[in-house]
């Protein structure tokens, strides 16, 4: 497994576990429409545990594919990447276009911020998604 798929899955893995928790438990809350103080703590502690998963993965990694991880990108790998940037740019788009139409709905800032946020993860998981079915497929 090249190691560009390997952070691929790395970043994919890790966003869903933890921003899936993250909205698993604020669930009720969002549904309820109430702004619970514990939110921004939940939030807070998803950015830092996101954070120490990645970077304690990101340098296991490194240190177990020796040359590979200072390997330049080649032409394949640079359009991959760069195709995997594109889907992951236009689900982030149209998901920022869905959570926009909620403020037609006047709904509260915290079902807004937490739409942008959904929308950012939907657009990360995109994106890393369709790296690792590029490699798989050997585009």
């Amino acid at each position: 497994m090249p190691f560009r798929e390997k952070s691929a899955w790395i970043s994919l893995l890790a966003t869903s576990g933890v921003w899936g928790t993250y909205f698993w438990i604020l669930w009720p809350d969002l549904l309820d429409r109430s702004l619970n103080p514990s939110a921004v703590g939940l939030f807070i502690g998803g950015v830092v545990v996101l954070t120490i998963i990645q970077i304690v993965l990101a340098i296991t990694m490194a240190l177990t594919s020796g040359k590979a991880a200072d390997a330049p990108m080649d032409e394949r790998e640079q359009l991959i990447d760069l195709k995997g940037a594109r889907a992951g740019f236009s689900a982030l788009n149209g998901a920022v276009l869905c959570v926009s139409a909620l403020w037609l709905l006047k709904v509260s800032p915290l079902i807004m911020a937490n739409g942008i946020l959904a929308a950012m993860v939907v657009g990360e998981v995109v994106r890393s998604a369709w790296i690792i079915v590029s490699y798989r497929r050997g585009v």
